[in-house]
């Protein structure tokens, strides 16, 4: 027998050295940031768990990372407070150079973990590794036009710069737009499949609930406390991750209406919607509807949908009456009256246009001077409608219209505006394929909520400036990617012919209990 050997001391006593002399040079350059000081330990302990653990892990913590920390780049809390969670916030997606002093590193952490679990993910590929299964493929058609999103952004960016756009403004025109063709790599990688979807759900619940407690503690403790009036208690972007969790629970109880899921969805849909109430964002409730209805579009007939629709028609004199009385008044009871008028006449003065409003029209003024291709990036709207001047509190306003999709229209033409957005058009093709093809409640209550994913993420880029998020971008992207592996497994897109030939899929799919099958619609 072997003796066993002994653990090497004088190693690990070395390795804590150079741990400690990193943290002290680290608390030197940050001038006592503790997150900073922390980094070299930080940066080696990640390292290490990256090495070791599959994709999915990591990816979902970057995931959940993403959602739940402050979101500093829309200044969370109107910045009248900072929450524990503001420290990795600013890590995460400050740029490094404004942390470290090196003006190299003109990009945020966020990005270095994303292009580094890509790039895990392909040495594993290559070199065989056992540490991840393998995973359903994405159809082709859908990485071309994933692809063609990168290409458009690309391009726009020359035919902007060669018609004298501003280099430094443009790379943040299109950032975060540019990071979701990577994110749909990511989660590729990481995903296994539709098994994954509880998890991917789950993530964006904790996500959600992290916000929503911020949010209230905020709201009801902070706020009294500093005699102050805010906008929102958290940040703008939030709105998305709220309508993912919540049709989470909507979606699973629709497909599958057991007591269980409706008491613990009732449970989660309560404390989530306190968050988004106190966040106070009118979008989001524009898109819990617009969620709602594309879900209820997409499901069959059933005895629910039935029923639902029937109290609707019959209750919709009531709500007219409702909308007719409060539409001029100022009571409490008709809030949600007062809600959709802010909608539709904005909020400015009697006989005035709002600042959304003119902001529009200038953005349509410019499209209508490159309707085809647009003026591409580094460009800023032009000003045919005289609108007020909000550069002392945002410099780059006219280089970020709050309304994405109008901006891109304006910025991209016809030929930009389809080529980075055609991505969201195969999407909802791929999912109502998937989801009338699927027998598993879990996965067609996927397909409704990646539908509802995709009806807000639409609103939060008309109505704000969603598309330099990288909390909408992501929240989509995994949807983009799930979608993908969903229309694979249940047979709404073929598998590639090698692998039928060769008996290379990658999963098994198995067949459904009879409690869960349904008539494909």
């Amino acid at each position: 027998m072997h003796p066993i050997p002994r653990p090497s001391y004088w190693r690990y006593a070395a390795l804590i050295a150079v741990l400690g002399l990193a943290c002290i040079g680290g608390a030197a350059v940050s001038d006592g940031n503790p997150v900073i000081a922390m980094a070299p330990v930080a940066a080696a302990t990640v390292l290490w768990v990256m090495l070791k653990i599959p994709l999915r892990y990591q990816a979902l913590t970057v995931f959940y990372l993403v959602l739940a920390v402050d979101y500093t780049p829309e200044r969370p809390q109107s910045m009248l407070w900072r929450s524990p969670l503001f420290p990795l916030g600013q890590l995460l997606f400050s740029q490094l150079h404004e942390l470290v002093g090196i003006g190299a590193l003109r990009f945020p952490l966020v990005d270095v973990l994303i292009i580094g679990l890509i790039g895990l993910g392909i040495y594993r590929r290559a070199t065989r590794s056992t540490i991840d299964p393998p995973v359903v493929p994405l159809p082709k058609p859908l990485i071309g036009i994933v692809a063609l999103s990168a290409i458009t952004i690309l391009w726009m960016e020359v035919w902007g710069i060669i018609n004298g756009g501003d280099v430094k403004n443009s790379l943040w025109q299109w950032h975060q737009a540019a990071c979701m063709p990577l994110m749909v790599m990511m989660f590729h990688y990481s995903l296994r499949g539709p098994e994954d979807w509880p998890a991917v759900a789950r993530t964006v619940i904790a996500g959600a609930l992290t916000k929503s407690a911020v949010s209230t503690y905020f709201a009801l403790v902070v706020i009294p406390s500093l005699g102050k009036e805010v906008e929102y208690t958290t940040c703008h972007s939030d709105s998305m991750t709220f309508i993912f969790a919540l049709m989470v629970c909507i979606a699973r109880w629709l497909e599958r209406p057991k007591l269980a899921h409706a008491l613990r969805g009732i449970i989660i849909i309560v404390l989530v919607f306190i968050g988004m109430f106190f966040n106070d964002r009118r979008l989001a409730y524009v898109s819990m509807v617009g969620s709602i209805a594309a879900a209820y579009l997409f499901n069959p007939w059933t005895p629910l949908k039935k029923l639902v629709t029937r109290a609707a028609l019959l209750m919709m004199p009531v709500g007219v009456l409702y909308m007719a009385v409060g539409w001029n008044s100022s009571s409490g009871i008709f809030k949600p009256v007062q809600t959709v008028r802010s909608l539709v006449d904005g909020q400015h003065a009697e006989g005035e246009l709002d600042y959304r409003d003119i902001e529009n029209l200038n953005l349509i003024a410019t499209w209508r001077g490159h309707p085809i291709i647009g003026t591409g990036y580094g460009h800023e709207f032009v000003l045919d409608y005289p609108m007020p001047d909000i550069a002392f509190v945002f410099p780059q306003f006219r280089y970020h219209p709050h309304n994405s999709l109008l901006g891109l229209l304006a910025f991209g033409g016809v030929l930009g505006f389809t080529g980075i957005w055609m991505y969201l058009v195969a999407t909802v093709y791929l999912i109502a394929r998937a989801y009338h093809r699927s027998h598993a409640p879990e996965h067609r209550a996927a397909a409704l909520v990646i539908i509802g994913v995709v009806a807000s993420y639409l609103n939060q880029v008309f109505g704000d400036m969603g598309i330099i998020s990288y909390i909408c971008t992501m929240l989509v992207s995994v949807s983009v990617a799930m979608t993908g592996k969903l229309a694979m497994v249940t047979g709404a897109w073929p598998w590639p012919a090698r692998e039928r030939v060769l008996g290379l899929h990658p999963v098994q799919v198995p067949a459904p209990l009879e409690e869960d099958v349904r008539p494909a619609a």
